[in-house]
């Protein structure tokens, strides 16, 4: 393989590699704004300035290709004047706003001013001000802070595939906004605010709620479709602040839809029933789990019972309960999406990352042996164990009991109610439409007195493990 040399270090490289690959093959860090690996290449923030030998200027590592026996210095004193002129340039119109500012912690423009800016500066005119826009659902925007890196044009026009986002006029008036004012339209819009290199695009669902640096961090995947995005779940305090992409060449590459990003809230929903829930005199009032389990267990051993069991389960909960139904001979059936009962049914909802199955594990029911759901079931009683993602089909029979994750909007039809734990608070694993395993985390505790499937489970076969139980 050909190798150039970085700051004094021999480095192999494949052709068509730009320097800034290479030096971080090599452990060294060059600064970026304009430059996203993701996305074209266009050399305009001048950040990435490396001096290369036998050249007479500064080039940007960004949109230079490595060559063989290329000798270059990231850390010469040309390299390091070139790199603080430009941070001054960036920052003679940005607001000294950082304490209130949702990008402080996790800031490009914080960080590479501290590693490569100066200390002082010379301007002392006035900056230009914006007044914040509202983008839409996702998006609000304080043009104050922009450094007109142009990622989010050319997101909207290489990624998301459409030119929403454009920038009108020209030097200090310039200004990046959707075209004619309107509001976004892509459902990635939660892209833009990631890409964004300073706090000029913020999350709405974000906003001024939390410190960056505060926020524990557990990487997990996506329930939103059967993608199976890597994702970041971020929280503290037993809350769920957001859910951010993890990169996976892959499956997701960078990104990530908005429906996946923002699908935790209904873990947090206030009207989400966190105690077991019985029907009484035809209302839903909070049991114990003693009595609970007692009308649970009357129904499994009195009555000709059928499973129901979402595609929104782990491999290990789906297999838990498909034994389950085994030894008491109850038949077993998957639901979770109306319209997608078979992995042959799924596929691309659009053409970037969706998928027509919304659950992220029908292929692990599929390959657990685990038929759909007919609709043409006899039985007397139906349970329904359910991770919180699938959508509820119609259902003909005496009782139908819930066991999982349900809202007060879902219990509508059901004559018992005993909670369980989100694909927030429980490790698993979840197989996508490519036929590839991956491991749900448990990010933050289960509230209320909610259990685990296999406990319940449990439970139900045996009466004196109650008294030892948790309630």
């Amino acid at each position: 393989m050909p190798k150039c040399t970085i700051d004094g270090k021999e480095v192999e490289f494949t052709a068509g590699e730009n320097l800034i690959k290479v030096a971080a093959r090599a452990g060294v860090e060059i600064p970026v704004f304009c430059y996203h690996p993701g996305l074209s290449v266009v050399a305009q923030c001048r950040m990435c300035y490396v001096e290369v030998e036998k050249m007479p200027k500064l080039q940007t590592a960004c949109s230079t290709m490595a060559g063989e026996g290329m000798v270059v210095k990231t850390n010469s004193e040309n390299v390091i004047k070139g790199r603080a002129g430009t941070m001054e340039f960036l920052l003679l119109n940005h607001p000294l706003d950082c304490p209130i500012c949702d990008k402080s912690g996790e800031c490009d423009l914080q960080n590479n001013s501290f590693g490569y800016g100066n200390a002082t500066m010379r301007h002392s005119e006035e900056r230009r001000t914006f007044v914040d826009v509202d983008m839409g659902p996702v998006i609000e925007k304080n043009m104050n802070r922009c450094i007109h890196c142009t990622r989010c044009i050319r997101f909207g026009d290489e990624i998301a595939g459409i030119h929403e986002m454009v920038a009108v006029q020209r030097g200090n008036n310039i200004d990046i906004t959707t075209i004619d004012g309107k509001q976004l339209q892509t459902e990635y819009a939660g892209n833009y605010s990631d890409i964004c290199p300073t706090g000029s695009l913020t999350l709405k669902d974000f906003r001024f709620r939390k410190r960056a640096w505060m926020l524990k961090k557990t990487a997990s995947v996506c329930e939103g479709c059967s993608k199976g995005c890597n994702i970041e779940v971020q929280h503290e305090g037993n809350v769920v602040y957001r859910c951010v992409p993890i990169e996976n060449q892959q499956i997701n590459k960078f990104w990530m839809c908005d429906e996946g990003r923002f699908n935790y809230r209904y873990t947090q929903d206030p009207t989400r029933v966190l105690e077991p829930m019985k029907r009484d005199a035809g209302e839903l009032i909070k049991a114990s789990w003693d009595s609970a389990m007692e009308s649970f267990r009357a129904e499994i051993s009195a009555s000709k019972v059928s499973f129901l069991v979402g595609t929104d389960l782990t491999l290990e909960e789906m297999a838990t309960i498909k034994e389950f139904a085994g030894l008491s001979k109850i038949t077993v059936e998957h639901f979770g999406t109306q319209g997608v009962e078979s992995t042959a049914q799924d596929g691309p909802q659009d053409t970037i990352l969706k998928m027509k199955s919304k659950t992220s594990n029908l292929n692990g029911a599929e390959k657990l042996g685990i038929p759909a759901y007919s609709g043409k079931s006899s039985t007397d009683t139906v349970i329904v164990f359910r991770g919180g993602r699938a959508v509820l089909p119609a259902i003909k029979a005496k009782k139908v009991i819930g066991v999982g994750v349900f809202l007060a909007a879902d219990t509508a039809g059901l004559s018992l109610v005993l909670p369980g734990f989100s694909f927030t608070e429980k490790d698993g694993t979840v197989i996508n439409h490519m036929g590839i395993e991956q491991k749900l985390r448990r990010a933050v505790l289960p509230g209320g007195r909610c259990k685990a499937f296999s406990e319940v489970l449990m439970l139900a076969m045996n009466k004196k493990a109650l008294a030892g139980a948790v309630s």
